[in-house]
């Protein structure tokens, strides 16, 4: 299993050759939710869209890919909209509920659910209660290697507060990136089953 310094440096490396356009795709994922004129609409594509970047991070990670395909933000309303839409749904509704008890159980189950968007990318066909499931027992043992990677961030978060948040446009890159790296670490080599031709 990668260190938390050692995911940072892959994405560091991924990012080099393809930075602008990394930027531009996770800032849309960012911002078209929250620029719809209806809350209800901007929840909807939520899911999708984050199924679309995992799919795009994916890509780069794995394949060594350009960055430069900008359809992916389709491909979770293509290959997935429904259960990607129900799988972000039941996450929220399941993070608030255990946030009533008290926001530490929230929070912990937030990282539970937190590589949904990854397994649906992956598995498109799978349906939503499912891939909670899975992201919770791929979780399991690695919710604190999540958080301290998260907690690695904290002094780029505070420099870019004294660049009056310009720092943030390559912060969410950077952090997206890394978390890709981590849910590819956790995953493990993907098993391919080889098909027999008669």
């Amino acid at each position: 299993m990668k260190t938390s310094s050692e995911l940072r440096a892959l994405a560091r490396q991924q990012l080099k050759p393809r930075l602008w356009w990394v930027i531009l795709f996770v800032w849309i994922v960012a911002a078209v939710p929250s620029a719809t004129s209806v809350a209800a609409v901007g929840f909807i594509i939520l899911g999708p869209l984050l199924v679309g970047q995992s799919y795009y991070l994916i890509d780069i990670i794995e394949n060594n890919a350009k960055g430069d395909r900008l359809e992916f933000l389709f491909e979770g309303f293509k290959k997935s909209f429904l259960n990607s839409f129900l799988a972000s749904l039941l996450s929220s509704i399941f993070i608030f509920l255990w946030s009533l008890l008290f926001i530490i159980p929230g929070i912990i189950k937030a990282f539970a659910y937190s590589m949904v968007p990854y397994i649906i990318a992956e598995e498109p066909e799978i349906d939503a209660i499912a891939a909670i499931t899975k992201s919770r027992e791929l979780m399991n043992g690695n919710k604190l290697r999540l958080f301290s990677l998260y907690l690695s961030f904290i002094g780029w978060f505070i420099l870019c507060i004294f660049t009056f948040g310009i720092g943030f446009i390559f912060l969410l890159p950077y952090v997206q990136m890394s978390i890709a790296n981590f849910y590819l670490d956790i995953r493990g080599k993907k098993v391919v089953v080889a098909q027999i031709v008669e």
